[in-house]
């Protein structure tokens, strides 16, 4: 791995590529580098090279060593799989046998038919399932994060439907250049597709509460996505959609795609494998590949909330260009405002809702924000003020304060959320956390401690009765929304605190972090029952919410329950036994497959992932499976 000591990253073993990275790539898609690492390619194109990998938020690329000019050859939106050969290479020494990791990345292609072709005409493609076919040994990662890996195909899959202009399909050999201003086309040509398989009776459109269609989550992923090199445009994206209730006809738009499905006779999907062997023992390249693909999965899911889309969307007036030193400028402004000793909750509040929404459109915030600890450790000791009760004392009486502190409180929380994920490649963060436990696992315990809300004060007279009952009932309706919003919160955090402790479970930095000792310690602390207990009521009632989907955020907050849940059960014998004995009625009941398949659509990226780590869950609490120590 190589890469800036400016922007935070890990090391410079590299130089050399990172130079080369810098130069000829624009400063957006440089910035969302991840990883690199030397290896020897085996592909369709490649036969034995020594090349570099390189791994951005989106996209794979490869690159000559020493590097001469970079192509894209993968897209983590077509990726099927990413796993661990275990096997020993002929083409190797003995010696190099030994410490090879042989990584398989298998994806989807296009391939187009010359037939009805049109200028500027999209196609719309379905991702397929995988099929094992592959007879050689795979590494059993059943103790690791859980990544989807599809099992053996019987159909379409209608999620993550995306399009790609007819005209411009890149081969894979091709390089790939950023398209700074992708636009979105209506469809108007006619095309022959596949046809689908029939969904269940259901709308993939979320309703309301009420029973009323609420906002249709776009399926469009971010337009501002960058895709190589500046000099040339790839328009890849996605499309918003809904499927009616009828489940066989798709709307775009105002135009109907029924005739459209009924068969697909200019695409033709293919799956490709990409093998990369690295020839080290100590390299976290497979780790950070599983990880980006499935911060992708998870992002590209989220891109299909409006809210979660306007989030990210520039200011009027058009996006400005983009600059890292601008960038790193109004970091260190917002940082040394933070700091300010007499700033006011209202006022923290405000820089750190500017520096989440900063960081969420710019990678290189959070790389910033892990370069040194104080940030980390201003924010956590920020929550300590007032979870899991204020230090105010004001507040144990008074609901309107108590309720801006926890407003303030879940912003922090989800602003540590956002500085967590997509990550772990920073060498900084881990030495950041593994330098003083202590503030970390006081996190751990903010997290799973139910924060504490003033009670109501004895009023006698009526009149007095009668118009502070009234307030007091508005207050505590706001206290007890955001006491749900706070714990939804703490889990995704909590969430990704468990990935690192995971990933260190796996070999990256397991002298520092395992998965076994955090579940050790929460298992130690009371509040944990509580906030488990918590979780499995959620899930409950999300699941049994008759004709009501999940949206975009819950199926995201859905799945990171299950994660949790599942290293429970797995990791902790006091937490397992708890699930299973107070909780066997819920997962008899309520939380089975039927109910998941009714709430979750399946046009959501998740939806597989999700289902597989519900099986998963399922499986561990049926079969009581000896807990891993």
């Amino acid at each position: 791995m190589a890469g800036r000591v400016g922007s935070g990253f890990p090391a410079r073993a590299h130089s050399r590529l990172d130079a080369f990275l810098r130069r000829h790539l624009a400063p957006e898609v440089y910035d969302a580098i991840r990883a690199y690492e030397p290896c020897i390619v085996v592909s369709d194109s490649e036969k034995h090279s020594f090349k570099y990998v390189v791994l951005s938020d989106r996209l794979i690329y490869l690159t000559e060593n020493p590097p001469k000019s970079i192509r894209r050859v993968v897209a983590l939106r077509d990726v099927v799989a990413v796993d661990l050969i275990d096997d020993y290479p002929e083409f190797l020494s003995p010696q190099d046998r030994e410490t090879n990791q042989h990584i398989r990345i298998i994806y989807s292609t296009v391939l187009k038919k010359d037939c009805e072709k049109s200028k500027g005409v999209r196609k719309f493609l379905f991702p397929f399932h995988h099929a094992n076919a592959n007879n050689k040994k795979v590494k059993e990662e059943n103790n690791g994060p859980v990544f989807w890996r599809g099992k053996e195909p019987k159909s379409l899959n209608e999620s993550s439907l995306r399009y790609h202009q007819e005209s411009s399909t890149p081969s894979k050999d091709s390089t790939l250049c950023p398209s700074p201003d992708l636009r979105k086309h209506s469809l108007h040509g006619q095309s022959a597709f596949r046809p689908l398989p029939r969904p269940s009776q259901r709308s993939c459109q979320p309703t309301s509460a009420t029973g009323k269609p609420a906002s249709l989550p776009s399926c469009t992923t971010n337009t501002e996505e960058p895709e190589g090199l500046p000099d040339h445009k790839d328009s890849l994206s996605e499309v918003p959609f809904k499927c009616n209730g009828n489940g066989n006809e798709f709307y775009f738009g105002n135009s109907s795609l029924a005739s459209l499905l009924q068969s697909n006779r200019n695409l033709e999907k293919k799956e490709s494998e990409l093998h990369l062997y690295i020839i080290s023992t100590t390299s976290s390249i497979f780790l950070h590949l599983k990880s980006s693909w499935n911060n992708y999965i998870i992002k590209a899911t989220l891109l299909q909330d409006p809210l979660y889309v306007s989030e990210l969307s520039p200011a009027t007036g058009g996006q400005k260009p983009y600059r890292s030193e601008e960038k790193i400028k109004h970091f260190n402004q917002l940082k040394s405002e933070l700091f300010l000793k007499d700033n006011t909750l209202r006022k923290i509040l405000c820089l750190t809702t500017e520096l989440k929404l900063e960081a969420q459109k710019n990678f290189i915030l959070k790389r910033l924000f892990w370069k040194t600890s104080e940030l980390f450790y201003f924010l956590v000791n920020k929550l300590h003020e007032y979870l899991p009760e204020s230090r105010d004392k004001n507040a144990l009486q008074n609901k309107s304060q108590r309720a801006d502190e926890l407003g303030a409180c879940i912003e922090i929380i989800q602003t540590l959320g956002l500085m967590f994920r997509e990550t772990e490649t920073e060498s900084s963060r881990l030495n950041i956390l593994a330098a003083k436990k202590g503030t970390l696992f006081n996190l751990l315990v903010i997290l799973i401690s139910k924060p504490q809300i003033p009670k109501s004060c004895p009023v006698f007279d009526i009149q007095l009765v009668a118009d502070s009952t009234l307030v007091e009932m508005s207050f505590d309706a706001e206290l007890q929304k955001l006491i749900l919003e706070y714990t939804n919160t703490a889990t995704a955090l909590l969430y990704e605190i468990l990935l690192v402790f995971q990933q260190g479970h796996l070999g990256l930095r397991s002298t520092k972090f395992a998965i076994s000792w955090m579940m050790s310690f929460l298992q130690s602390r009371p509040p944990i029952i509580t906030f488990v207990a918590s979780i499995v009521k959620q899930v409950v009632k999300g699941l049994s919410a008759s004709f009501q989907l999940l949206s975009p955020r819950q199926a995201v907050l859905l799945y990171q329950q299950f994660y949790i849940l599942k290293s429970c059960l797995q990791y902790s014998k006091t937490l397992a036994e708890y699930i299973r004995n107070d909780y066997r009625e819920e997962f008899r009941y309520f939380i089975h497959m039927p109910a998941l398949e009714k709430r979750l659509p399946l046009c959501y990226p998740i939806a597989q992932p999700a289902t597989q780590l519900f099986h998963e869950v399922l499986r561990l609490v049926e079969q009581k499976p000896r807990v891993q120590c």
